[in-house]
């Protein structure tokens, strides 16, 4: 393993970059776009720790489908795609954690897609919820990320937040928000 560190903004990948190494993210936040045909970039997931990133190229020779950028400083592991496909290619147990790790991203994915036809009020509350805040506490990130995901605007993110604020559901300041009312929030995802 090797250590790295991206500053925030950093290119972790880019579209059509060989990959060079799997990474496992152990601080900060990292976002996967990529650019639609009109020019904008779509925000389509975002990782935390402990993530994978790089597992869905890391066992073929494709070029990486999507840019990778540090959304915040972040530190990671590194394994060179040599390694891997070495000693990792062939052992159950690693596969097994690949196959776990994509999984996860699928799921989280395709419910975004999935309930793309709900109102941004009900996303964000799904989002929120799906982050199993600690003590209530949620750290969401930039709001033209956190936009770009739920598929709106920034402007109408801040009216939704505004309409969370006002209901009781949450509080708090940007992007560290605090849950309020747990029930609100489940009775809006549905």
């Amino acid at each position: 393993l090797q250590l790295f560190r991206f500053s925030a903004a950093d290119n972790v990948y880019r579209e059509q970059d060989e990959q060079h190494y799997l990474y496992f993210l152990v601080e900060g936040a990292v976002q996967c776009s990529h650019y639609q045909l009109n020019g904008r970039v779509a925000v389509f997931a975002l990782s935390t720790p402990f993530a994978a990133i790089g597992d869905l190229e890391i066992l073929s020779d494709e070029p990486v489908r999507s840019n990778v950028i540090a959304s915040e400083g972040a530190i990671m592991l590194g394994i060179a795609s040599e390694v891997v496909a070495r000693y990792g290619a062939d052992d159950p147990r690693f596969l097994r954690f690949l196959i776990d790790q994509l999984r996860e991203k699928l799921y989280k994915t395709n419910s975004l897609q999935v309930n793309q036809g709900l109102p941004v009020l009900s996303r964000l509350a799904m989002y929120i919820l799906a982050q199993q805040p600690q003590d209530d506490l949620v750290t969401l990130p930039g709001k033209e990320q956190l936009a770009s995901l739920l598929g709106t605007t920034t402007r109408h993110l801040n009216r939704v937040l505004n309409q969370l604020t006002e209901t009781g559901a949450i509080g708090g300041t940007y992007p560290r928000l605090r849950v309020l009312d747990r029930p609100v929030l489940v009775n809006l995802r549905d």
